[in-house]
């Protein structure tokens, strides 16, 4: 199969070029390919399939939730040009976290949507407003029970360093293979810098989680942004993040450093409304879920949403497509998918230029098609 007449996303910029498929992978990249099976795109935009690193739910179900609710999450996801992802079940006791990793192994495989692994959502936090829970220390044997003793389906969890016994977490987790998350922190400017030299590569979705942003303080916030190391997830909805302060953070740590993730929860897709998520009451309106004080607690816009609102907002087609596309590769350590090249997983998404999806590829296969 080739894909002709595209505009190619590769690099940080667009091509107008052919691409051929050869069972799951891309095998060719260039002008004028020859094949019998032919897709003409007309001119619509290419991108390799949007990997989300942070995503709690959709369609009325949570990650972790049930296999059931998984496979669903699985199938949906495509229709936003997901096409990999890392189910972010929130694990704030062991009995509740055991069950997700449990129930998201048995979904793995499932039709649709690839689970690349798991961000453990932990209590690991430090945060010192009365909204929060008490911080849980960081342990390797707290981890293990959080994971059910087998660590295989985790990929990433969340970490305020700062934490007794942070430090000596993130090596241990590094050498695990998983990723040190930094979030929900409080901790000083030389507290993140160790984190980093010490494995942490990724912040959860900055700023939402750390302390307000204080000139008169050196904070630990402002270092993550000076960590030429550090990568950032972002929620680009323009609600959790104003896009001023994303193009203040564009320039502090260059466009390849920042992450784009959905954030999203099981409300996606629902109509604004009063809704209840766990023992909270909370209102959705405008995509903005929030508690009855007001506070903003997730997300619930889709990945492409996201994309078209930072358009309207005067980001170029090419900033959208760093921050969407490549970027997640990048800083996940990912060499088989999240960028279009020959030999990569043939995962694809295809947009008008108002970048609504139009199809989604996953190996090779269409899984959603809207043209």
């Amino acid at each position: 199969m080739i894909i002709v007449h595209g505009k190619v996303f590769i690099d940080g910029q667009f091509h107008e070029t052919d691409l051929r498929i050869t069972g799951k992978k891309i095998s060719e990249i260039g002008p004028r390919l020859q094949d019998e099976e032919k897709i003409d795109v007309q001119g619509a935009l290419i991108f390799p399939g949007f990997i989300d690193t942070h995503i709690h739910g959709a369609e009325q179900v949570n990650c972790g939730e049930s296999v059931a609710a998984m496979r669903k999450i699985c199938a949906k996801l495509p229709q936003y040009g997901v096409t990999s992802f890392t189910p972010t079940p929130i694990a704030d006791d062991i009995e509740t976290s055991q069950k997700a990793v449990e129930v998201i192994r048995e979904a793995k495989g499932s039709f649709g949507s690839d689970i690349l692994g798991i961000f453990l959502y932990t209590g690991y936090k430090n945060r010192s407003i009365a909204y929060y829970a008490p911080p849980t220390l960081p342990t390797p044997e707290h981890t293990r029970a959080l994971a059910g003793q087998d660590l295989s389906l985790i990929l990433s969890v969340l970490i305020a360093p700062e934490l007794d016994g942070g430090l000596e977490w993130i090596d241990w987790a590094v050498k695990q293979g998983m990723l040190p998350v930094i979030g929900f922190s409080e901790g000083s400017p030389d507290m993140i810098h160790q984190a980093v030299a010490r494995g942490a590569r990724l912040t959860d979705h900055f700023p939402n989680g750390f302390p307000a942003i204080d000139h008169h303080f050196s904070q630990g916030v402002v270092q993550c942004l000076l960590e030429d190391d550090l990568a950032m997830q972002v929620n680009c909805d323009c609600i959790h993040v104003a896009p001023e302060f994303l193009r203040m953070m564009i320039r502090c740590k260059g466009l390849d450093h920042l992450v784009a993730v959905s954030d999203s929860s099981c409300l996606l897709g629902c109509p604004d409304g009063e809704y209840r998520m766990g023992d909270k009451q909370v209102f959705l309106k405008d995509g903005a879920v929030r508690d009855i004080n007001g506070k903003l607690v997730t997300g619930a816009h889709s990945f492409d949403e996201n994309m078209r609102t930072l358009l309207k907002k005067g980001f170029t087609l090419e900033e959208i497509g760093a921050l969407c596309t490549e970027n997640a590769a990048k800083a996940l350590n990912l060499l088989d998918r999240g960028k279009i090249e020959v030999g990569r997983r043939a995962d694809l998404v295809v947009m008008d230029e108002g970048l609504h999806v139009r199809k989604t590829m996953i190996e090779g296969e269409w899984c959603y098609q809207n043209d």
